[in-house]
């Protein structure tokens, strides 16, 4: 199992941060990975013929996923902040009150766990600013380095880009 869990409020949210391995079947939405190249295909070509991709399996409610993204792609952090922001949407059209977000296979494709961190939490921000009905969000990353960037960013939140 994971480390010990940390808390940060911001609008009302509970944004827990964990490093994983977590059993996520207590949670309404967990947005994972499925087809995230492992980066062996050729630059630009994340899901070639011959790739190797991979997916999280789960026993959450409901689950989405992260879209297959490379570190070759220039606009990868815009594609996590609208995967996260677009989670968000669903969990409160289903009425979710605790989502997890994964972050294992973003890693695992070498995304920065800098970048990883800044877009979510730059979109949780954005949401939280709507007064949702989201009570928890849980935030778990697969890495000490990640759990590091998770913590910069919501402790930074303010001046994050």
């Amino acid at each position: 199992m994971g480390e010990e869990m940390k808390e940060w409020d911001i609008a009302d949210i509970s944004i827990r941060l964990q490093l994983g391995p977590i059993d996520d079947s207590a949670m309404d939405l967990v947005v994972k990975t499925r087809n995230i190249s492992l980066g062996l295909a050729p630059p630009g070509t994340p899901l070639a013929a011959g790739s190797i991709s991979m997916k999280e399996e789960t026993s959450a409610k409901d689950c989405i996923y992260w879209p297959a993204i490379a570190l070759s792609d220039t606009d990868r952090r815009n594609r996590i902040f609208k995967a996260a922001e677009k989670a968000l949407e669903r969990a409160i059209n289903t009425k979710a009150n605790d989502i997890g977000f994964f972050t294992m296979g973003l890693e695992v494709a070498r995304i920065p766990s800098w970048e990883i961190a800044e877009e979510i939490v730059k979109a949780v921000v954005a949401h939280g600013k709507n007064h949702s009905s989201l009570l928890k969000i849980n935030l778990i990353a697969s890495t000490p380095t990640q759990v590091s960037s998770f913590e910069f960013a919501l402790n930074n939140w303010q001046i994050l880009p």
